[in-house]
């Protein structure tokens, strides 16, 4: 007896910075991937899934693929091809305020490789003129060979649910892998933290590194619909206590009302937080007062 279900891996793959996560986000209908004006914020692979009718959909967000120079950067290019090996279909995501220059067509060209069920995703096309778009579609369909294109605004929610429906239809039947309830395979302390992370970024983000960690020291349950957090910032050198502090300590104000509204929105809970900045050097942890 065939299954009535299907399930399947959408990996969402594509240059830093065209909008995967806002998409993910989109597609699921719930901020769980942040979003931030600095590049490679994505650290590690991130499942979101969308459980609705028959089908379950699990997107893995991951950190933009470029030519890395670094052995960190090496890390995080790797671990976004390691989501290809889960994928039962590809989403590429492409900034359609950006022409399709060889970076990118290698790298879709890279992927069509793969033979897996690929979607090619325009993002951004608000900001676009009709005769720039016509151009791009017809650059990847030349160079590419590439047909199943969707225009899309992420962030407007323009194009998303037509792409959802084609994910859909291309999964395979399967049983569900996560009960209807789950919405990621991130923690909500995780989500937590990277909600700050994220404030952080928007704030300070040209002044504070990437080393920087946000770890949950405490989390309490007050009530059934009250939380208590606390979360350490570790930076790694004396003079970023005073750019995350702001004048008059604005800045860190800042970031943790609106790292608190977006932990709330996403718990469903009314929610305490707490920021402390500590500094870590050398493996060495201590209060910065």
């Amino acid at each position: 007896m065939k299954s009535s279900t299907k399930c399947g891996y959408v990996a969402i793959i594509g240059l830093p910075n065209v909008g995967k996560s806002t998409l993910l986000n989109a597609m699921v209908l719930k901020k769980i991937s942040i979003v931030t004006h600095k590049v490679q914020t994505t650290r590690t692979q991130i499942q979101a899934i969308l459980s609705k009718d028959c089908s379950q959909v699990i997107f893995i967000d991951t950190p933009g693929i470029f030519q890395p120079r670094k052995q960190k950067e090496k890390a995080l290019v790797r671990e976004a091809w390691k989501s290809l090996d889960l994928a039962d279909v590809i989403i590429f995501v492409h900034d359609a305020t950006k022409d399709m220059k060889e970076e990118s067509l290698s790298l879709l060209r890279e992927i069509s490789d793969n033979k897996i069920e690929l979607i090619v995703v325009l993002n951004k096309i608000d900001l676009v003129d009709k005769e720039k778009l016509v151009k791009l579609i017809d650059v990847i369909k030349v160079k590419n060979g590439a047909s199943n294109i969707h225009l899309i605004s992420a962030l407007k929610y323009d194009g998303v649910v037509g792409l959802i429906d084609d994910v859909k239809n291309k999964i395979p039947i399967g049983e569900w892998i996560y009960s209807k309830e789950i919405s990621t395979n991130i923690s909500d302390r995780s989500i937590a933290e990277e909600f700050t992370r994220e404030k952080i970024y928007q704030y300070v983000h040209k002044e504070i590194p990437y080393s920087i960690i946000i770890e949950t020291e405490n989390w309490n349950e007050k009530s059934k619909n009250v939380v208590q957090i606390h979360q350490n910032i570790y930076v790694t050198a004396n003079n970023h206590k005073k750019i995350l502090l702001g004048k008059n300590g604005e800045k860190i104000k800042k970031i943790s009302i609106e790292s608190r509204l977006d932990i709330e929105s996403y718990l469903n809970k009314k929610v305490h937080l707490f920021l402390y900045i500590k500094l870590r050097k050398n493996n060495y942890i201590s209060s910065i007062s």
